[in-house]
């Protein structure tokens, strides 16, 4: 019997079809006499026959995955040179996707290296979101009025699981959100105003490879919430201004009134906004309707009702709030825990020197913004302001644009009023404190770079050389970075100079990993003192400002008949950021003879002491 080499199908395919026939089979003296080895052969050849289906099965599957993917990328790709379509724009789920990676990446970094917690204004939103429902007096009294409330109200769900919490988590998750949806924005706002693919992936491009603001984005800072809102207003204003429709005031109100709100209870830069975004939408307003008699009628009509009162609703709940909870409408403003209380302080301490001084306010702001978004992009953006000017004049596409410079402005101004504080290398004295503010004006140094390419979008080989000169320099801008990311962010400045007095943060950490159960005193409003998240311990065992004047107190009087723990400093504190910061725990103790025969130093590190009740 011949042995059979390697086939083709066809010829499997006959193969088998002669050893099916009868005749195939020679003539035996009784029916139970067969061939054994004709049947072997047969049984291979089925074998190779399924084989070689088997395997063109799986060729035909793979050619068919390989032309639906590539009909996908040539798809994407021609999306994101698409023109808007009503309110849909193509386009957006790419660039949403790609900043959810991007984000994803940046947190794991952040986490890998121990920043995500670096700030301590950090760890108190994680605290202020958490305690409204783990705390001796749980409810949404705990919001306070040190900062706007609607970052930590979003953040609620996020610090429910404990890891999340005590990690830092919780604000990482919240930013990779943030950074989808402002990155999404941006796609948009660019597409309203005409740019095409190129300029639109030239923005997105500067926006994610801003490594201080991807930092700033892993955290659970409020910056992350204050520019995704402000982007989806300005996205929102930019659909209804470019809109082939007749102009909708629910349309405004929905798409551009919510997120303002939103920004209102997120950041002071947020009401700014809302005046700068009414102007906005009188000037659009007015443009579309030619009659005199509808040009007042419906301009007022769309900045009232359209976007004015949807947008100011949030400003009238936190006044509200303020005076059913403190039976004062503006302790935001004039409260110990007002940003004013901590200007006062500055200005007591004689280091409060941009208020008053427009020249040393305007270089506190420009050296965070170029620490923060780097000289590159900057000088790009500039020549983009130029074209933008050329280009759109004060028509509603410049507009939009310049809708994103709100929050320098307002920044500028309140350094000048003394309303802010920013302290960088070029400030007197200098120092690093709140230069991440200046973050809320990258996406607006984004857009300008993509108009600049815009420009050029008749001439392939010019918009791509200027797309291409960009991408080239903002690489070359992040090796400079990295090189001493340390001292040349000012965002990560501040953040490494945290990290680098750990006294408080290692007492918090013991104390996490000698925990045996039982209360715990503390003052988590003191200075050092924000780190509730480090311990790890449910806030309901605690007894600090947020359980409650009476509960609190009752705590400092009589110590041990309250709490096995209590976390202080170990001598009064002095240099605080404002009279409301002193440690009540360190003043109470300090004059209570029952404290020093009832408990015993069981940890220490500079100022900051772990102490335990004896034989509890």
């Amino acid at each position: 019997m011949a042995k059979y080499s390697r086939k083709s199908s066809t010829t499997l395919d006959s193969d088998l079809d002669d050893l099916s026939s009868e005749s195939y089979y020679p003539r035996y003296l009784n029916d139970y006499d067969y061939d054994a080895e004709a049947e072997a052969e047969k049984a291979d050849l089925q074998k190779k026959h399924h084989k070689a289906a088997k395997k063109r099965r799986r060729q035909q599957w793979r050619k068919s995955k390989r032309e639906e993917f590539s009909n996908f990328l040539i798809k994407t790709w021609a999306n994101l040179d698409s023109d808007p379509i009503e309110r849909r724009v193509p386009g957006t789920l790419t660039v949403t996707y790609i900043a959810i990676i991007v984000g994803i990446v940046a947190s794991i970094i952040s986490y890998a290296s121990g920043y995500m917690m670096a700030y301590g204004d950090a760890m108190s939103h994680l605290t202020i979101a958490r305690r409204i429902f783990d705390n001796q007096s749980p409810g949404f009294q705990q919001l306070g009025t040190v900062w706007l409330p609607f970052p930590h109200i979003v953040l609620i769900p996020l610090t429910i699981p404990m890891f999340f919490w005590e990690t830092g988590i919780s604000g990482a998750i919240l930013g990779v959100l943030c950074l989808a949806a402002s990155t999404a924005a941006i796609y948009r706002i660019c597409a309203r105003i005409d740019i095409r693919r190129v300029g639109r992936l030239v923005a997105v491009f500067v926006f994610l490879a801003n490594v201080t603001l991807l930092y700033a984005f892993t955290t659970a800072m409020t910056e992350p919430v204050l520019i995704a809102t402000l982007l989806g207003c300005v996205a929102g204003l930019a659909g209804w201004a470019t809109s082939s429709r007749n102009l909708s005031t629910g349309e405004l109100a929905v798409f551009a009134g919510i997120p303002a709100t939103m920004a209102t209870l997120t950041r002071y830069e947020g009401w700014a906004l809302v005046v700068s975004g009414s102007i906005f939408v009188a000037i659009v307003a007015w443009s579309k309707y030619p009659k005199k008699s509808n040009s007042i009628k419906m301009t007022a009509v769309f900045v009232f009702f359209g976007f004015g009162i949807p947008a100011t609703l949030g400003i009238l709940w936190w006044l509200a709030y303020n005076w059913t909870i403190y039976q004062n409408p503006l302790e935001f403003l004039l409260g110990p825990y007002s940003a004013s209380a901590f200007t006062e302080r500055f200005e007591e301490l004689g280091i409060l020197t941009t208020k008053g001084n427009f020249g040393l306010s305007l270089v506190a702001i420009n050296a965070a913004v170029f620490s923060s978004s780097g000289l590159f992009p900057i000088l790009i953006a500039a020549i983009g302001a130029v074209v933008l000017l050329l280009k759109f004049g004060i028509g509603p596409k410049g507009l939009i644009v310049w809708l994103l410079g709100t929050s320098y402005v307002f920044l500028l101004v309140s350094l000048y009023l003394g309303q802010h504080i920013m302290v960088n290398d070029m400030t007197q004295p200098p120092g690093w404190y709140n230069n991440r503010y200046s973050l809320s004006v990258a996406p607006f140094i984004a857009i300008l770079c993509a108009v600049l390419v815009g420009l050029w979008k008749k001439i392939n080989w010019a918009h791509r050389a200027i797309a291409g000169f960009i991408v080239v320099g903002v690489v070359f801008q992040n090796v400079w970075w990295m090189q001493d990311l340390d001292n040349r962010s000012a965002v990560i400045a501040e953040a490494t100079t945290n990290l680098s007095n750990p006294a408080s943060r290692n007492a918090a950490v013991w104390l996490k990993d000698n925990y045996d159960g039982g209360m715990l005193l503390v003052d988590e409003s003191a200075e050092g003192n924000a780190v509730l998240p480090l311990m790890g311990i449910p806030m309901a065992q605690m007894y600090n400002r947020a359980s409650g004047e009476v509960l609190f107190n009752s705590a400092l009087e009589h110590p041990a008949s309250h709490v096995r723990w209590i976390f202080m400093h170990l001598t009064p504190v002095e240099d605080t950021a404002t009279a409301a910061s002193v440690d009540n725990v360190t003043q109470a103790m300090l004059v209570l003879p029952e404290f020093n025969l009832r408990y015993t130093l069981v940890y220490q590190e500079g100022d900051f002491g772990v102490f335990r009740l004896f034989g509890n």
